[in-house]
């Protein structure tokens, strides 16, 4: 079965920093230390996705990562396929690999679930993540409010 790796795991955190960035651009320091994830690993998974075209480094002080295109226009299965490969097995690479396949009853099975994988990771857009996680993020801020309330009166009632 498809597991996605640690890179491509941090490389999808690293792109939700970025793009979640209230000034669109962020350091490898600071995703690092946010998303807690080994600087110099996030180092070398920050250079495949510029190299693979998602994301935008800028040297200087006022230097970052900043998204490389809307983030509308990325999916997850773009970033993803900067990592590795999705097919769930020989059967599923393009071109196909299996010497199997036309005597094979479970061919067509794999061949589907190999599409509506990349059907829901490549429908799903980094910029619907990116609200997801703000979403969380507040609901995550108030349940702290809630919490140093409910201290604080335990405290006022002890």
């Amino acid at each position: 079965m498809l597991q996605l790796t640690r890179k491509a795991d941090y490389g999808l955190r690293l792109m939700l920093a970025v793009g979640g960035s209230p000034s669109g651009t962020t350091t490898t320091a600071e995703a690092a230390q946010r998303q807690q994830i080994p600087y110099e690993f996030l180092r070398k998974v920050a250079q495949t996705l510029v190299s693979h075209g998602l994301l935008v480094s800028e040297r200087g002080v006022r230097g970052g990562f900043t998204l490389a295109r809307p983030a509308e226009t990325i999916s997850v299965l773009d970033i993803v396929r900067a990592f590795e490969s999705t097919a769930l097995n020989l059967c599923c690479t393009d071109p196909p690999r299996c010497d199997r396949r036309d005597i094979c009853p479970v061919y067509p099975i794999w061949v589907e679930a190999q599409s509506d994988v990349e059907r829901v990771l490549g429908g799903c857009r980094l910029s619907s993540l990116i609200d997801r996680q703000a979403m969380l993020d507040r609901r995550g801020a108030g349940r702290q409010t809630t919490r140093r309330a409910v201290l604080a009166g335990a405290g006022e009632n002890a």
